[in-house]
């Protein structure tokens, strides 16, 4: 199953991770500053890993959506099912996914904020993480 159709369905893999569109799956942490970026780590199979447990997933909820100032899609963010986790991410125009990042213990993303070239996303544990605008989210 492909991350767009499982972000149809409402669910999410339950593995940190950056997932785009295209299938392309990367490991993520957390960087040390306040607000972080968000390092990108190794690829990795979404496949293999639902392969492996095919229920290892979790139904996420939108909390927040912030439609983009030049009309190009939505920034998104929420909670899954199981209280600790969290999310945020980018729809086209069509609110269809472009990228969505997970995080296991980050609790739910409660707020955006967008500057000029980033968005700054906060979870209620207090975690603030930013992302750019302009075409490569992550900076990698």
């Amino acid at each position: 199953m492909s991350i767009v159709d499982l972000w149809l369905s409402g669910c999410l893999p339950i593995k940190s991770g950056l997932y785009r569109a295209d299938g392309v799956a990367r490991a993520v942490r957390i960087g040390s500053g306040q607000p972080s970026d968000l390092e990108l780590l190794d690829s990795f199979s979404l496949d293999a890993v639902l392969a492996a447990d095919p229920e290892y997933v979790s139904r996420v909820d939108i909390t927040l959506e912030c439609e983009l100032r030049d009309g190009s899609g939505y920034l998104v963010c929420g909670e899954g099912s199981y209280g600790s986790e969290g999310f945020f991410g980018q729809l086209d125009v069509d609110r269809r996914l472009v990228w969505v990042v997970y995080l296991e213990d980050s609790n739910p993303f409660i707020d955006v904020v967008v500057e000029s070239t980033s968005a700054i996303f906060t979870s209620s544990a207090g975690l603030i993480v930013r992302v750019y605008l302009d075409g490569d989210p992550f900076h990698s």
